[in-house]
């Protein structure tokens, strides 16, 4: 239990080294969480094999979450880095992107699953930050379903970044490849 701590905490000192090595520029970060370098381009976050991006949600303006109704936490530099990228108002905890990734290998482990390069996943974050669904585009086998759907199943909450008065859901697409 010590050494991780102290590994995040070595992983922060280097976050924040990095931040301010790098300025940000057009008010895009990059999102790393080792050190393979990620690329950002508007509104899209890429890390290892996947990609994230938030999609222009047309959402009911019944439903939202004030600020008084959710519990605000500190974000991370990563998780800040993030939210800002994907213009969004919910924050994925900064061991997400890692997570997904690591999933790629159990993913398209089936030869069914082999024979495809990515897939692409439409992922629903209600007002409350939970992941609410999903809706997988193309087609997958059913093995794949099934493996995808335990993996958002493991997805963690989103947080509330900071500054908002309200928060209304969110569709995110998720890219993950092979």
């Amino acid at each position: 239990m010590r050494d991780m701590t102290r590994l995040r905490q070595i992983i922060v000192v280097i976050f924040l080294g990095l931040a301010l090595t790098f300025p940000l520029e057009n008010g895009n970060a990059v999102a790393q969480q080792n050190s393979e370098a990620s690329n950002t381009s508007l509104g899209i976050v890429h890390f290892q094999r996947l990609s994230l991006h938030k999609l222009l949600a047309v959402s009911d303006s019944k439903d939202f979450t004030k600020l008084e109704d959710l519990e605000l936490s500190p974000l991370s530099l990563v998780e800040e880095s993030i939210a800002r990228d994907l213009n969004s108002h919910w924050a994925w905890p900064e061991y997400t992107l890692e997570m997904i990734d690591s999933y790629s290998p159990f993913l398209f482990r089936t030869k069914k699953s082999q024979d495809l390069d990515e897939v692409t996943i439409l992922l629903d974050v209600n007002s409350k930050g939970k992941v609410s669904g999903y809706e997988l585009v193309g087609d997958v086998d059913k093995g794949l379903k099934e493996r995808l759907d335990h993996m958002i199943r493991k997805l963690p909450v989103c947080k509330p970044v900071p500054g908002y008065s309200s928060y209304t859901p969110e569709r995110f697409e998720l890219t993950i490849k092979k």
